[in-house]
């Protein structure tokens, strides 16, 4: 599926939703004065000397009821989104999930190679991964955007799913991160929860009227509104799950399409499902939180009274028969021979035309497959151990990031600078000096999920260190190091947000023109190279306003500065955009590691998720 046109449907998706929303709330409020009409008219019959004191006629006091509430909906969302403002660990913590850093057993090992293969192939940064305590076959992803994506998964499927069977589930997850499902899931959470929340105060004011020790005519009327907002709120958990299964039900038929392209084995995807059909002893989850997100989860994980109106999931006997035609019901599982992994080098391809590497790159987005996971694994075997482990704990990570960009830029900071963290950094240094190009930008990625263990203080310090190291050399490389970490970062930490406004070319040709300009001579070895990148560039569909400017003058900043605000162009705007940043990288028809290095790193800071594998 096309990594661009996926984004351009996640956002009509999303308009969609909001009409369906919108809808659900006017329903909901034509339920509400129907019901306060009818109260009433009880109200009346029963106590008619004070009739005057429930108009069933007069309108404001509809109109007063409506507005609260669309007040209380409102507010119940926004309170619900905020909660979840912190992306997919808050929506792990609902589910009393537990982050695992460091394996305690093989299986969970192979849960985190899986999913840093994943992550690495795609090009994208390695999600935290959560294990939620279920016997239940299933798993999630959750977040806003890549930046605090998270993975979880229960223990059910770790130890029932072999590797194939896992990679496969894993990769269905990571489908919906590229095309932009979870991103919509995560609003749903918040925008359903306000519909369904009158439920919850029609219970407490039926409780209420139960306990209470006023007459019975107040306690009667208060019952019957408490009995009115349970009968709104059942509504809305109506509304909201045909919502859920409205918005969810095709999305998974495209994950599984997705899962297969990633990992070219259609077998490891579809046993998974069979394991899950064939799973009768424990097919839900228990955590009463699973409602909530039951349509971002791999499969059906709550029960539903009327399963082919509400379920958010296709039946799995239909998902299993669209990967494997010739599958019956009952039919024995046979595991999947593991094939022999083949060793590849990291290096990159010595030439390749532009115009190939273009068409090449553009259609690799967001598209990784079986090569990439293969080139991923052996990257990361490739690592040395001592690093693998150190980027396992924050201060590890925080060495690791910080001995990369010394090595990088060949500076030396005073002791001071690093405070404690000096001793570990002497530690990892040695190692980070023997890797190359491509180990230290894989390397980075494995640090992320630690490194946002850290406290915001702890963070802001490191950052001003790291700071002043990309600035000190103005290396290309050691600032696009730097910047692909704290742009991940600070959108964890909430120190700067996703653009909300999407903005054409035609709106940012400043922007575009400092951009090339800076990208085509410090990515070149000297001045008639840069002529000719910054031509290829202006050459390609869209760019041919863009204006060569000089750069001498100018520092790194003001290409960070460029590279924010380029974040903001729309999906099918963004796909020019690598057309024209490949065509740059790769004029001299050379693709060297370090040109592969500014590639992979300008992409993934624009958000476009480049496959570790392009050649």
């Amino acid at each position: 599926m096309d990594f661009y046109r996926a984004q351009d449907e996640a956002r009509r998706r999303t308009r969609w939703l909001a009409v369906l929303f919108t809808l659900s709330l006017i329903s909901l409020l034509a339920m509400s004065n129907g019901l306060l009409y009818l109260l009433f008219r009880y109200a009346e019959s029963t106590a008619p000397a004070a009739g005057s004191s429930y108009p069933p006629d007069n309108p404001f006091m509809y109109v007063l009821v409506s507005a609260l509430i669309v007040v209380i909906v409102g507010l119940s969302s926004l309170f619900k989104s905020l909660s979840l403002r912190t992306g997919g660990k808050a929506v792990a913590e609902m589910l009393n999930a537990r982050l695992l850093l460091t394996a305690s057993n093989p299986a969970e090992q192979r849960l985190l190679n899986v999913v840093e293969e994943m992550a690495i192939a795609s090009g994208m940064p390695v999600p935290p991964v959560y294990i939620m305590e279920e016997e239940a076959i299933n798993a999630f992803a959750a977040g806003h955007s890549t930046a605090n994506a998270v993975v979880g998964v229960t223990r059910g499927a770790i130890v029932k799913l072999n590797r194939d069977e896992l990679q496969g589930v894993i990769a269905h997850e990571f489908s919906h991160i590229l095309h932009g499902d979870m991103k919509l899931n995560m609003r749903l959470i918040g925008w359903l929860y306000g519909i369904m929340v009158l439920g919850i105060i029609g219970q407490y004011l039926v409780r209420a009227a139960a306990v209470s020790r006023r007459n019975n005519n107040n306690n009667a009327v208060l019952a019957m509104m408490g009995l009115g907002l349970l009968i709104l709120g059942a509504s809305g958990s109506f509304f909201g799950s045909l919502i859920k299964a409205a918005v969810s039900r095709q999305r998974e038929y495209l994950a599984d399409a997705s899962a297969v392209q990633y990992t070219r084995n259609p077998k490891g995807l579809a046993n998974a499902l069979k394991r899950i059909a064939a799973d009768t002893a424990a097919p839900w989850l228990h955590n009463p939180a699973a409602s909530q997100i039951s349509h971002a989860l791999f499969s059906e994980g709550v029960h539903a009274s009327l399963n082919d109106l509400f379920a958010t999931h296709p039946p799995l006997e239909k998902r299993i028969r669209a990967l494997d035609p010739q599958w019956q019901p009952g039919q024995e599982l046979e595991p999947r021979p593991v094939q022999p992994e083949v060793k590849q080098s990291s290096a990159a391809t010595p030439k390749m035309d532009a115009a190939a590497a273009v068409t090449m790159a553009l259609a690799r987005v967001g598209a990784p497959d079986e090569t990439d996971i293969r080139r991923a694994r052996n990257l990361l075997e490739s690592l040395p151990a001592s690093c693998v482990l150190a980027a396992k704990d924050p201060q590890g990570a925080a060495a690791l990031v910080s001995a990369v960009l010394l090595y990088v830029n060949q500076i030396k900071l005073p002791g001071s600078s690093f405070g404690s963290l000096l001793v570990e950094i002497q530690r990892v240094g040695p190692s980070v000096t023997r890797l190359d190009a491509e180990q230290r930008l894989l390397l980075l990625n494995l640090c992320l999920p630690s490194l946002r263990q850290l406290s915001l203080r702890q963070y802001q310090q490191l950052r001003a260190v790291w700071e002043q190291i990309a600035k000190a050399t103005q290396n290309l490389s050691g600032w696009l190091l730097y910047e692909l970490t704290i742009s991940h970062l600070d959108r964890y930490f909430e120190l700067s947000r996703e653009s909300t406004v999407s903005r054409s070319l035609a709106q940012m040709q400043s922007e575009l023109s400092v951009f090339f300009s800076m990208l085509a001579e410090r990515g070149s070895s000297n001045p008639a190279d840069a002529d000719k990148a910054f031509a290829a560039a202006r050459n390609s569909s869209g760019f041919e306003k863009i204006e060569r400017i000089d750069t001498s003058a100018m520092n790194l900043e003001s290409f960070q500065q460029a590279c924010s605000a380029l974040r903001s162009l729309k999906p099918s705007e963004q796909k020019l955009l690598m057309a024209a940043i490949t065509a740059c990288i790769y004029s001299d028809n050379t693709v060297t590691v370090h040109e592969h290095e500014i590639m992979r790193a300008v992409c993934e800071i624009l958000g476009c998720p480049l496959p570790a594998d392009i050649h």
